[in-house]
C-alpha cells in the first residue's frame, strides 16, 4: 500500500485554474483541482483520455503563501464563426476587446499521490516518468502559457492515522473541517471542486474543500478515514 503513495512538488512562474462561476473564466482556485492534477500525469505519460485516471486519490500541500494578481489579456469580441473568411483565408479580428484574467504568481505545492486504484500500465509510467523527469507533452499549471515543473519526492515513511480527530498539513473536505475561533494565524478559502470529468469535458462530482492559503498553518479535521502521515506532514486523501 505505502509504495502506491507518491509525492512530487509542483511549481510555476504562474498558475490559473479556472474557476466556473465567472465568464471568460477570470477567477482561478487557489490550488489545482484533481481534474488539472490528471491532466497534468496525463501529459507527463502521454495520455490523451486523462478521465482514465480518475480512481487515483489525491491532496496539496501549499509551500508558499497563494498570492494573485490581475492580468489584462488582448482578445476578439466575437469569437464565432461569422467573423471566419475561410475562403478569402483570414479573420475578421477588428472588434477587438480586453478581458482580465487572475493568475497565482510563483505557485509552489506539494502534491500527494494514492495511485492504489490506477491500472498497473499507467501507475508504473506514472512512477517512472516523475522520478525522471520526463514528460511526453509539454505540463502546464491550468493554462497553456503557464508551463509547470516538478520534481520527485522520495517518501521515506508513510502510515495509515487511524485517531479521530487530526490536524493536517494539506487541503480538508468542507464535511470534515473542525473551526478554531481562536486561531489567528490561518488565512482560509473554500472551494468547490470538480473531482471527475469525462469524454467531452465534462466535469463532475463536485466536493467542497477548506484551503488554508497562508501556507504553513495546519488545519483541524475529523478523520474520515482517507488520512495518512507521509515524512511528518499529516496528508487528507480525496
Amino acid at each position: 500500500m505505502s509504495g502506491d503513495i507518491i509525492a512530487f512538488k509542483l511549481t510555476g512562474d504562474y498558475a490559473h485554474f479556472s474557476h466556473p462561476a465567472t465568464i471568460y473564466s477570470s477567477l482561478t482556485y487557489p490550488v489545482p483541482p484533481k481534474t488539472t492534477i490528471m491532466g497534468l500525469l496525463g501529459a507527463v505519460i502521454g495520455l490523451d483520455e486523462y478521465w482514465e485516471l480518475e480512481n487515483l486519490l489525491y491532496s496539496v500541500k501549499i509551500n508558499s503563501q497563494i498570492r494573485k494578481k490581475i492580468f489584462v489579456f488582448n482578445g476578439i469580441k466575437f469569437a464565432l464563426s461569422t467573423n471566419f473568411n475561410l475562403e478569402e483565408g483570414y479573420q475578421n479580428s477588428s472588434e477587438k476587446k480586453q478581458f482580465y484574467r487572475e493568475l497565482l504568481c510563483a505557485p509552489s505545492y506539494t502534491i500527494f499521490l494514492n495511485l492504489e486504484n490506477v491500472e498497473d500500465k499507467f501507475k508504473k509510467k506514472i512512477i517512472s516518468s516523475l522520478r525522471e523527469h520526463k514528460t511526453a507533452f509539454t505540463p502546464y499549471l491550468g493554462i497553456n502559457f503557464c508551463i509547470a515543473d516538478f520534481e520527485f519526492v522520495e517518501i521515506k515513511k508513510c502510515e495509515k492515522v487511524t485517531k479521530s480527530l487530526v490536524e493536517v498539513a494539506t487541503f480538508v473536505l468542507q464535511e470534515d473541517f473542525i473551526f478554531q475561533p481562536d486561531n489567528y494565524d490561518v488565512r482560509l478559502t473554500s472551494s468547490r471542486m470538480a473531482c471527475k470529468v469525462e469524454d467531452g469535458r465534462i466535469f463532475k462530482d463536485f466536493k467542497d474543500f477548506v484551503i488554508e492559503i497562508n501556507g504553513g498553518q495546519s488545519l483541524n479535521a475529523k478523520n474520515s478515514g482517507n488520512i495518512y502521515e507521509i515524512d511528518g506532514d499529516t496528508v487528507c486523501f480525496v
